[in-house]
Order: C-alpha cells, then sequence, then structure tokens
C-alpha cells in the first residue's frame, strides 16, 4: 500500500556537522586524531585523557574484514570493550514535496568485549562492521569510561557484473562502504570519458548498487569512478586532501552479437527509506473500500469495491491530484474532479471498474467517495511510468525520434526523468506542467547499430547542498532514490547505414 513512504525524525550529531562542512579543497584533515594530549572525552560526568593504548593488525580495511588488536593499561582482571559510533543515514523530505536532503545519526556500536588479564592487557579480533566507510576512532571503554582510541579507516569496495555482453547489457556495479562525510558521499560515473550519471548510498549506509546499460561499438569501454560532491567527478584527486581513496576502473567488452534492443520500463524499486509517509485514510464507521490494485499505468483497468454506505445512494468518485507550475510563477495546488456517480445497492455496496485516469505519476492520488458534502471512505491509487510510442525505431543519423511517456510526477523527487544518449547525460525532462505527460525528441547520432535511450529518476531540487545531488541521473535509484519509487525507462533505436 502507499501509506507508507518516510519519517523525518533525526537529529545530526555536532561531531558529523563538523565532518560534513569540509570542502573537497580544504586543507584540513577528517581523519580520526589520535595524540592522547589532544582528545578528551566526557563519560558519566568524569573527564579523562585519552590514551594511545590500542594496537591494531592493520589501519584499514574493508567491512566484514578481520582485525585483530591488542589493548595495554587497563585495569587489571576487570571487563572492557571495544566501541566506535556506526553512522545512520536517511533522506529528509517536507510536506510529501521538498526534498530536504540527507541527514546523518551516530550510536554507540559494541565491536568486542572481553576481560584484561592480570597485566592490564587484553587481546582480540573484531570484524569491520558493515555500513559506511569512512574515518572511525575505536575506543576502550572499562565501567562505561573511554579509556583509549586510536583510528581506523573502513575504504569502499567496487564491483562490476557481468564483464561482457552485446549491446544494451545490463551493468551492475555493487559497491559496499561508501563515505557518510561530505568529500566521500557522492560518486560520479563516466562511460567512455562520457559522464553517465550519480552514484549514492544515503538510505542503505553506504551499500550501493548502479545499473546501467552497455552502449557503443564491439570491443572495450571504460568505466570510471570517482568521487564529486559539487556534482562532476573530481579528477585530480591525488592532489585533493583524500589522495589515499579508492579511485575505481573498469572495462567492459562488448561482443559483436546483433540483439535486438527492446524498450520497457523497468519494474517498480523501493524507495528508499520505505518513500514518504502518506496521510492517513479516512472512512466513517463500518465503511471499508478496497482497490483491486493500488498502482497501474494510464488506462490500466481498476476496479473499486466498497462496503457499508449508504443504500440505494448516489455516491461520487472523485479523483484527487496536483496542478500547476513550479517555474510559471502562478503556483500550484490540490484539484478535484468526479470521475463518475455510483448508485449503491440494497444493501449499501458498489463494486465500480474504470480506466486509470491520464495524470501524474509518482506519489499516489487520493481517491473519494462522497455522499452530498461528506466523505464517507478513501483509497489511494497510484499511477505508473508507461512508454506510449517511440518512433521510428530505426533510420540514418539525423532521425528525429519522437517519444511520448506517461506517469510523470509533480514533487521535486519524482516530477523529472533525466535522459542519456550511449551513457552520455544530454538533459532532463520534467512533467509536472504537462500532467504527468513527457513527449520530446532525441536526435539520432553514432555508428550503424542499435543505440540506447535511458530514463533515469533523480532529485530536481534540495534545500541543502553541502552535497549537489540535483539534475543528475542518480544511478543507484533502484535503491537509493528518495520519495517514491520511480522506476528507469529504457528505450533502443537502430541507426542504418
Amino acid at each position: 500500500m502507499f501509506q507508507r513512504f518516510l519519517k523525518p525524525s533525526l537529529t545530526i550529531s555536532t561531531a558529523l556537522l563538523l565532518t560534513i562542512s569540509l570542502s573537497a579543497c580544504s586543507n584540513e584533515s577528517t581523519s580520526t586524531k589520535t595524540d592522547e594530549t589532544s582528545v578528551q572525552a566526557t563519560s558519566s560526568e568524569k573527564e579523562v585523557l585519552l590514551k594511545n593504548n590500542i594496537t591494531l593488525s592493520a589501519e584499514r580495511g574493508t567491512v566484514r574484514e578481520n582485525v585483530d588488536f591488542k589493548v595495554t593499561d587497563l585495569t587489571p582482571n576487570s571487563p572492557a570493550q571495544l566501541t566506535w559510533n556506526e553512522v545512520d543515514g536517511k533522506y529528509i523530505i517536507k510536506d510529501l514535496y521538498t526534498v530536504v536532503g540527507p541527514e546523518f545519526t551516530e550510536k554507540e556500536i559494541v565491536l568486542a568485549e572481553g576481560t584484561s588479564d592480570a597485566n592490564g592487557k587484553w587481546t582480540g579480533n573484531f570484524s569491520v562492521p558493515e555500513g559506511f566507510g569512512g574515518d572511525f576512532t575505536v575506543f576502550v571503554k572499562q565501567d562505561d569510561i573511554k579509556i583509549g582510541q586510536v583510528g581506523y579507516t573502513v575504504d569502499p569496495t567496487f564491483t562490476m557484473i557481468p564483464e561482457s555482453g552485446p549491446v544494451g547489457t545490463e551493468i551492475t556495479i555493487k559497491m559496499e562502504g561508501l563515505g557518510w562525510s561530505t568529500y566521500m558521499r557522492n560518486w560520479q560515473l563516466t562511460y567512455d570519458n562520457k559522464y553517465t550519471g550519480l552514484i549514492t548510498g544515503i538510505s542503505t549506509n553506504g551499500t550501493a548498487e548502479a545499473k546501467i546499460r552497455a552502449a557503443g561499438t564491439p570491443g572495450k569501454h571504460a568505466i570510471r569512478l570517482r568521487t564529486g560532491y559539487l556534482g562532476m567527478q573530481y579528477i585530480n584527486y591525488l592532489q585533493s586532501p583524500y589522495p589515499d581513496k579508492p579511485a575505481p576502473d573498469f572495462l567492459f567488452e562488448i561482443t559483436d552479437d546483433n540483439v535486438a534492443i527492446e524498450d520497457y520500463v523497468e519494474p517498480t524499486p523501493i524507495a528508499a527509506d520505505n518513500g514518504v509517509e502518506m496521510p492517513p485514510l479516512e472512512s466513517k464507521d463500518k465503511v471499508n473500500v478496497s482497490l483491486d490494485t493500488n498502482e497501474g499505468i494510464v488506462g490500466a483497468p481498476v476496479k473499486i469495491n466498497a462496503s457499508g454506505l449508504p443504500k440505494d445512494t448516489e455516491v461520487e468518485l472523485v479523483w484527487n491530484t496536483m496542478k500547476g507550475s513550479r517555474v510559471s510563477g502562478l503556483g500550484f495546488a490540490g484539484e478535484s474532479g468526479v470521475l463518475d456517480t455510483i448508485k449503491t445497492d440494497e444493501e449499501g455496496n458498489i463494486a465500480y471498474d474504470f480506466a486509470i485516469p491520464d495524470d501524474l505519476g509518482g506519489i499516489p492520488h487520493r481517491i473519494d467517495l462522497k455522499i452530498g458534502d461528506e466523505i464517507y471512505g478513501q483509497e489511494y491509487l497510484r499511477i505508473l511510468p508507461s512508454i506510449v510510442s517511440v518512433e521510428p525505431k530505426s533510420g540514418p543519423v539525423g532521425t528525429k525520434i519522437s517519444i511520448t511517456i506517461k506517469g510523470g510526477g509533480w514533487t521535486e523527487f519524482d516530477n523529472a526523468y533525466y535522459l542519456t544518449y550511449d551513457n552520455a547525460y544530454t538533459g532532463y525532462l520534467c512533467a509536472f506542467n504537462s500532467q504527468g505527460d513527457l513527449t520530446f525528441d532525441v536526435m539520432a547520432t553514432g555508428e550503424a547499430g542499435y543505440h540506447l535511450i535511458d530514463l533515469y529518476p533523480g532529485i530536481y531540487k534540495q534545500e541543502v547542498k553541502d552535497t549537489d545531488m540535483t539534475l543528475i541521473p542518480q544511478l543507484t535509484y533502484s535503491t537509493d532514490h528518495p520519495g517514491s519509487a520511480m522506476p528507469a525507462i529504457r528505450l533502443g533505436f537502430e541507426v542504418t547505414e
């Protein structure tokens, strides 16, 4: 159902605010401090100087990696803990419409527990927790008081599957341990030195999955990932404050198999944080309303059933939507219209078939069952994107390809689609002013053969821009797109000789 989409209730800690405020070209470092004279900790109203009494088998590693440790200068024969602060990320959305931006909270977790020996020493190991990567501080505690600390860095990992295939092959790049800090939060992908889009793992705490399609002529094609919090790759990263961070490169080999490119809309993904939370539905006592499906494309059949209504009474089926424009200066507002008037039977039931209206997609529409001036029951129905036409499907270079898509949204997180041609980002499309309709053309270019036209979800606007995610194809749309679950749309065109 669509009542559950997001609960914005987070607080940014002081430590995280200090970290994310650093720019990529700053001379300051966000590395964990380990000088015992420079860091103090307060616990149980006691203040102590932290010691450098923890030795790790490695200073950095990846998630799930085993790390051995040795701690000295502890109270002998006493319980001890190793801890660090886990980070949790979410998108904040307000008023079902506005993207505020990402927000992060910290929570202390236990890495290992044990008991010091008679000499105040403790040895053991811990597994690097799954979650965000970046710079962490490992603390040792006794009697709930932090005694010592040491720094540890969690590096991200990247894998690509498959490594070869024909034009149109879906390429998935999986990542773990992406960072939460400003510099390490946003990653950018290029394909054959053409900018393709954004990679994030905000709501998934550093785990991400990006999907693109193989484009170009037979042979090897370069895929590069670099950090870039300003909306583009930071190229000379070796001269940045973070020259030690990974910069993954992949080669994908396109085979010469001549496979036709089909047009399709991907299955609906899961929205980040389960999406926005829709206002609760209201029904009078003993009134029950249901739809045989809560989502579908424009024109698809839907049946509404209701019971507990007044018998032999006319009921208006009211469709609620949004109309207007965010750029015209005239504003926008909710608008309602009557789809039909239905008469209940002698038991107060209705069963009515109707076609999904040609209207906005994105977050769902509310349907009201209205008698006179009173609403007796409500239900939500979501319109999904659909391909209406792609014409022609082949032709020489210069051919104008006319495309119509239905079901675009209206909020800052689902009103726009972002178009790539052979994995090169070319621009965006906005659906609000045209009430969900996206009609446009693309000019065919490139060598003879199949070429790809892909439409990705993304974020149109955001209030907090310490990292810029706006007006960019979000390649991690299937796991980390905020607000509503918008699918990618895949199209193709054959350039003839």
